[in-house]
């Protein structure tokens, strides 16, 4: 069974944001962590609730991560953080999706169990980074998803692909999920597609981040005529490969998508 994590509702995180806000230092954020709040609930779904020794190993473990990165001092080398930060939390949270898809849940991570690295990793934070508005913006809940939609068990790394995109690139296919980004195997498909025209040089002489947002542009078009899933891994590559190629071309030749 998956393991459930409490929960905070809305007027619980917005009382709760506006406290942290005022806290002066790393050190304050530290002494208001916490495994519990009266004010939490868990979900009446299956699945065994996380005891407070789970809580504080999970907590532990991140904050270790975090130190590695410059935790409590200014955060460096944030982008290898998350990478790391994303396999910690899939591979030890064990979370279905349906609970991965509470955003209650990830504000209690944020606000309550780990304030600390919440507000470390990104200082003085917009709410969607820390309650519970947006998970394809929350500060772990991001993180999370990313990891399960790369996750390739076949693989001698199973989160091989995690590092070849950067947030905002990643934060377009999930914008996408009703047609791309909602898809484990289309996501870790295209990303892998990516990296093997970046080691082609394929990417030089154009700005890649205005090319891959042109092959997703061009997807979304595809995606009404032809069902990717439905397509075996060699077949999507192929069409994920000719996708891109006609992005690339249309980019070199001053063409818009």
């Amino acid at each position: 069974m998956s393991t459930l994590y409490p929960r905070l509702l809305g007027s619980r995180v917005r009382a709760l944001f506006a406290e942290l806000s005022e806290a002066s230092s790393a050190a304050d954020l530290v002494a208001r962590a916490t495994t519990h709040d009266d004010a939490a609930i868990y979900v009446a779904t299956g699945g065994t609730r996380a005891p407070a020794e789970r809580l504080t190993t999970l907590a532990d473990s991140v904050r270790s991560l975090a130190r590695l990165h410059g935790y409590p001092d200014d955060a460096r080398r944030t982008t290898e953080f998350d990478v790391a930060l994303a396999r910690l939390l899939h591979m030890t949270m064990d979370l279905a999706p349906a609970e991965a898809a509470s955003r209650e849940m990830w504000a209690f991570l944020s606000l309550d169990l780990l304030p600390d690295v919440a507000y470390w990793r990104f200082p003085h934070p917009p709410g969607d980074r820390v309650m519970n508005t947006d998970i394809t913006r929350h500060v772990f809940g991001r993180l999370w998803w990313r990891a399960a939609l790369v996750h390739d068990p076949t693989l001698e790394d199973p989160y091989e692909a995690l590092a070849i995109l950067g947030e905002a690139d990643f934060d377009h296919v999930y914008a996408r999920r009703a047609q791309i980004g909602a898809s484990p195997k289309i996501v870790r498909n295209l990303l892998l597609v990516w990296r093997e025209l970046r080691s082609r040089r394929e990417l030089e002489g154009i700005n890649e981040r205005d090319a891959f947002r042109s092959m997703l542009v061009l997807l979304r078009r595809v995606v009404p005529f032809l069902s990717l899933n439905a397509l075996d891994d060699a077949a999507l590559t192929t069409e994920l490969e000719r996708t891109a190629r006609q992005a690339i071309a249309s980019l070199k030749a001053g063409r818009p998508v």
